[in-house]
C-alpha cells in the first residue's frame, strides 16, 4: 500500500502538468459583427435633461435623434451605440432633435 502511494505522489505532478497543457493552446474567438454593413449607424446616447426630454441620441455634434423608446439598459449618459431607426414626423414637447422610431440598438 505505501508503494502505490508513492508512486500516486510520483504521477500526480505530471498529470497536472499534462492536464494543463492540454488547455493552454485553446483560446475563445471574438466575433467581430459589421453592424455598418448590416445597416446600422453609429451614435451616442446622451442624458439631454430638458423640460420634456430626457435622452437623446447624438449621431454627431450637429444632429440629434428623439427616439420614440429607449430600452432602460441604455438610459445612461455617454453610451456609445449602435442604432437602427425610421424617421416619423410625430409632435414632440422635447423638439430638439430628428423624431425617430428606433427599431434597434446595440452596445459599441
Amino acid at each position: 500500500m505505501n508503494k502505490h502511494k508513492k508512486l500516486a505522489l510520483a504521477l500526480l505532478p505530471l498529470l497536472i502538468f499534462a492536464s494543463c497543457s492540454l488547455f493552454r493552446g485553446k483560446k475563445t474567438k471574438e466575433v467581430v459583427i459589421d453592424y455598418a454593413g448590416q445597416g446600422y449607424v453609429q451614435a451616442e446616447v446622451r442624458d439631454y435633461d430638458l423640460d420634456g426630454c430626457r435622452y437623446m441620441l447624438y449621431l454627431d455634434a450637429n444632429r440629434k435623434l428623439e427616439p420614440d423608446y429607449l430600452p432602460t439598459e441604455f438610459q445612461q449618459d455617454s453610451v456609445p451605440v449602435w442604432i437602427k431607426y425610421e424617421v416619423e414626423n410625430r409632435m414632440s414637447v422635447c423638439m430638439a432633435g430628428e423624431t425617430v422610431k428606433l427599431l434597434d440598438i446595440k452596445k459599441r
